[in-house]
């Protein structure tokens, strides 16, 4: 009879068969493989180091080669060659042109190839110079034409795929990590408020310890809010805005002062954090991300900008998964096994963390897929407004800005230059597919 006995699966074990089941999500998965695979050995395949161009003669906004797999000679199929190009200048456009150039021979293209003018890393860890493609100088290759200097585009935007893909992940993880934690606490922490400060009469015991670094903490806060408004007032003068901030500051002063010694203060981590969110999701999100990353200096290593991005990006975007994770988790803080683990003694931290938060984990799955696609977005905005990454490092939106910079010139004379938002709509949709799939796979009502 056990033989007969159906085989039990986990929920991950059906959910991916019905993942399996839906097509396009397959096929963003495969899409998404591809550019995250090519994107993580990007020196590789990559012809050129994304930065590398040559003073003469100048390649700038050079179209895409021509390769060519008949030999003109004998009319017979070879093996594929490119020709050399020859650089002139359109007398009514003034424009450039380039013209092929049978002169200087047929240079044939050559697969593991290696560089040693051009190395790279992998990981930044491994040291490289083996390439997939290429061809023999001074002959060049130029799959998708270069920019205004001559780069090659294709390597920039292979190079671009490293910093615009791998910033959606990150801000996600990080926009989740902060969503999940507050969430949590948030839900299981509600209608039980934490006492943030003792007055004079609970000065016993512990409280002879907290109770002074309770006030140090918060005349530090009072302080702190009397020293910004002054410096706000001294730097713009005082006005009607001015007033209000010097208020505000005097107010906090005034109301710890009447409280601290005779009341103490509690705090609801609930409502704290849910009146955070919306005071986050009140401003408009753009504008919030421009505001935020105009108090940092725009010179800043170009390193930091990108996880100064990184971060900007997973700060706005955390108060919608906690919303929906402390709906969660005030409904399974009532169940029986939260109850039965409380009951033998478990600690708050070990229940909310073993037996409430993985009661949310499918719908994190499908949320996080369906959240990387617009932290892309909002990546590639920035740095299409001038705001995210710089170069020496490159990403898809700063590619597109430099494409904006050549005006209407860029949809007619040189339009290889918009490939980089071709690539941002491909992964934007890839990530959506399998959103989609994701969701119908963990949705009982819509498995087939």
């Amino acid at each position: 009879m056990d033989a007969l006995a159906p085989k039990s699966e986990s929920l991950f074990q059906v959910a991916w068969a019905q993942f399996r089941k839906h097509r396009l999500a397959v096929w963003g998965g495969r899409i998404l493989l591809v550019l995250y695979l090519v994107a993580a050995f990007a020196g590789f395949f990559s012809p050129y180091d994304p930065n590398y161009y040559e003073l003469y003669p100048p390649k700038g906004y050079h179209p895409p080669t021509r390769i060519h797999f008949v030999d003109p000679e004998t009319g017979r199929l070879s093996r594929p060659f490119v020709y050399a190009t020859r650089r002139t200048i359109d007398p009514v456009s003034l424009q450039p042109r380039y013209e092929e150039d049978p002169s200087q021979g047929k240079f044939y293209i050559r697969f593991f190839v290696r560089t040693p003018d051009q190395p790279y890393t992998v990981f930044r860890v491994f040291r490289a110079d083996l390439r997939l493609f290429g061809v023999d100088p001074p002959g060049r290759i130029f799959l998708m034409g270069t920019d205004n200097f001559g780069r090659d585009l294709f390597s920039r935007l292979v190079y671009g795929a490293q910093v615009s893909l791998t910033i959606g992940i990150l801000s996600a993880l990080v926009s989740f990590a902060l969503g999940l934690l507050l969430g949590g606490i948030a839900g299981f922490y509600a209608g039980r408020p934490f006492v943030l400060a003792l007055p004079l009469r609970a000065w016993r015991g512990r409280g002879l310890v907290l109770g002074p670094l309770s006030w140090l903490l918060w005349g530090g806060l009072a302080a702190g809010a009397l020293y910004l408004a002054w410096t706000y007032i001294r730097l713009t003068g005082f006005g009607f805005f001015q007033a209000l901030a010097l208020l505000a500051a005097l107010w906090l002063a005034g109301f710890l002062a009447l409280t601290l010694p005779f009341r103490p203060i509690q705090v609801d981590v609930d409502n704290l954090i849910m009146r955070l969110v919306e005071v986050i999701a009140a401003i408009p999100t753009l504008f919030l991300l421009i505001s935020l990353r105009a108090v940092f200096p725009t010179n800043v290593d170009p390193l930091t900008t990108f996880y100064l991005v990184v971060g900007l990006l997973g700060f706005i975007g955390w108060g919608g998964l906690a919303r929906v994770v402390r709906g969660v988790v005030l409904s399974v803080r009532e169940q029986d096994y939260v109850q039965a683990a409380r009951a033998l003694g478990a600690s708050d931290g070990r229940i909310l963390a073993r037996h409430v938060l993985p009661a949310t984990a499918s719908y994190v799955i499908v949320s996080l897929s369906l959240t990387i696609p617009g932290f892309i977005l909002a990546e590639s905005g920035l740095s299409f407004l001038g705001l995210g990454v710089t170069e020496p490092y490159t990403s898809w939106g700063l590619l597109l800005q430099a494409a904006q910079q050549g005006g209407f010139a860029s949809f007619v004379d040189r339009p290889w230059v918009l490939w980089p938002g071709f690539f941002i709509f491909v992964s934007i949709m890839a990530w959506n597919f399998v959103g989609d799939g994701l969701r119908d796979a963990f949705d009982p009502r819509r498995r087939q």
